[in-house]
């Protein structure tokens, strides 16, 4: 399937049933992921999955709120129970979104997934990943072969699919127009890191300076 291109933020587009007529994409996506380069997902690379439950009409539980089911190269979920995701509240204007960080590993080639509250589901979805140069012209059993050899290790299951860490942001990033909006939304997409590009430590990610980045007498020669 294909998706649409939002920089280092894509869509993704939910599998069709099958049944005929034109296929029209909803205004808001329910799915996006997010990578540490900007670049498409690649196997033996990590990711970041955002679900906005209120884009699919899905009511997350008071309880547990949503759960994440899926596997690599199938829709079958390593371990068979589903993944609490992680909540991350958006101001009083705007419905939380849940997160899911996946380890992607060396031999898959998609993964496929859906989000349920506990009743309903929401999916399937399928996320193609780019594979090494290498392996292009590879047959599909030589991946499947690969992943059940990764996957039957010790605890790599866990390590694949797992919870993004729950971070209380203190603070807010305000932008120009935020009190003409109601001055009821913040950015909590906040990441701290060297801001200095020539330093050996910046932080391409990073959206507000932490003070990492060395002063030029701490890198000077003694």
């Amino acid at each position: 399937l294909a998706s649409r291109d939002l920089s280092s933020w894509c869509a993704v587009e939910s599998i069709p049933d099958g049944r005929g007529g034109a296929f029209s994409l909803p205004v808001l996506f329910p799915v996006y992921w997010k990578t540490m380069n900007g670049l498409p997902p690649m196997a033996g690379e990590r990711l970041t999955l955002f679900y906005n439950p209120a884009a699919s009409k899905l009511k997350p539980d008071a309880e547990f709120g949503i759960a994440f089911n899926g596997g690599f190269n199938q829709p079958i979920m390593c371990g068979g129970v589903p993944r609490k995701m992680t909540m991350k509240t958006r101001g009083k204007a705007d419905p939380p979104i849940f997160t899911i960080r996946i380890c992607v590993p060396k031999h898959a080639v998609n993964l496929i997934f859906s989000f349920t509250y506990g009743i309903q589901w929401d999916g399937p979805y399928k996320l193609q990943f780019r594979v090494p140069r290498a392996w292009l012209n590879k047959p599909l059993s030589f991946f499947n072969d690969g992943l059940n050899e990764e996957l039957s290790q010790e605890g790599a299951c866990d390590r694949a699919i797992f919870p993004d860490a729950n971070v209380i942001v203190a603070r807010c990033a305000m932008i120009a127009n935020l009190s003409a909006e109601g001055g009821d939304r913040c950015s909590l997409d906040l990441v701290a890191g060297c801001m200095d590009p020539s330093s050996h430590l910046f932080h391409p990610m990073a959206t507000f300076d932490d003070g990492s980045c060395p002063l030029e007498s701490d890198t000077e020669d003694v």
